[in-house]
């Protein structure tokens, strides 16, 4: 019997250690523009079935979509889980992963990545499954065969893949017990204050007569979402927020006809939309690629009032349940002053 309860104890003490470097040796994404470990650990952190809206995307949504605007303005709880790089197949996981945490009433789809062929590198599969909680879901995702994961034992144990970090750890590796919620991410949002207008003038927009092809691979996980969303009753909303680097007419034309068939609202803010006001001399970061402050408030404010208005959302301003909503709201307000003063500065 002592010789069981040390070999258990030195099992116990071995596993405590295996953790504690495994939380140590993983990489933290804290960084403004890509907070992808606040963003994604913060979503548990949220209190469970006070979600209504979660946006979902690749870094156009993750910097564009602004959940502390839709709470200012029209009281509407939201989550970012906006993703750098994300895949119409990630987006349905992510998706999927959501809806076990939160009673979810609208998802906001960004249809960008509804023409990007090729899988997310690995270095974005690791900011999303090594934040993902341990479940039925990232077990499935693991497992899909279009993601073409290498080494999936890493993803399980993920001290495989980083123990060689030692050289690269800084301060912030060692907080194992840090909220990541209350760092870089607001609701998810990453915050940018840079300023730097879109000048060309080729009229992305411009009507060719063309209308751009949907992958078969996009089309299956555009329809897994869209069956996902029916079965658990909750309202889908596509938008195509602006970006001038990657989007044009003929992707906005596949992307209407097929809205119609499936009978999904479409929004496309790349053309004049009365009430919008966006404005690519002021309201993009990197030259019309991602939004900044500016335009990502404008954006989530008219998303907010069609979301409001056609969507039937609760307005929770005046729940004391959400009274934390009000803190998160000055944080936010606070740290906007100061990247716009430094944005100023330079």
């Amino acid at each position: 019997m002592k010789k069981i309860i040390r070999v258990a104890l030195f099992l116990l003490i071995g596993a405590i250690i295996f953790w504690v470097l495994t939380i140590i040796f993983v990489p933290k994404w804290i960084g403004k523009i890509d907070p992808a470990t606040p963003r994604i650990k913060g979503f548990y952190l949220e209190e469970k079935n006070t979600i209504d809206v979660l946006a979902v995307g690749n870094s156009d949504v993750g910097r564009g979509f602004s959940p502390i605007t839709l709470w200012n303005n029209y009281g509407i709880t939201s989550y970012n889980l906006g993703t750098s790089n994300q895949t119409m197949l990630l987006a349905y996981y992510v998706i999927k992963e959501a809806t076990e945490y939160q009673d979810i009433k609208t998802v906001v789809l960004d249809m960008d990545a509804t023409f990007v062929e090729k899988n997310a590198p690995e270095g974005e599969y690791r900011k999303l499954f090594d934040n993902m909680r341990w479940g039925k879901t990232k077990i499935e995702a693991l497992n899909e065969t279009d993601l073409e994961i290498d080494n999936k034992l890493s993803y399980v144990l993920p001290l495989i893949r980083f123990h060689s970090r030692w050289n690269e750890l800084e301060d912030d590796d060692f907080y194992i017990t840090k909220k990541y919620n209350k760092s870089t991410a607001y609701k998810g949002m990453a915050m940018s204050s840079e300023v730097k207008p879109y000048v060309d003038k080729k009229e992305y927009m411009k009507d060719t007569g063309e209308v751009a092809r949907i992958s078969e691979k996009n089309q299956l996980y555009i329809k897994k979402i869209v069956d996902l969303c029916r079965e658990k009753n909750i309202e889908l909303l596509w938008i195509e927020m602006p970006s001038a680097t990657s989007w044009s007419s003929a992707r906005s034309k596949a992307v209407q006809e097929l809205a119609k068939q499936y009978e999904i609202e479409f929004i496309d803010m790349n053309y004049p939309i009365p009430g919008l006001d966006f404005d690519w001399e002021s309201d993009t970061a990197d030259g019309g690629n991602h939004l900044n402050i500016s335009g990502a408030e404008k954006v989530s404010n008219y998303v907010g009032k069609v979301l409001q208005e056609k969507y039937h959302l609760e307005d929770h301003r005046q729940d004391p349940k959400y009274a934390s909503w009000y803190d998160e709201a000055k944080r936010y307000e606070k740290n906007k002053q100061l990247e716009q003063m430094n944005a100023k500065g330079k």
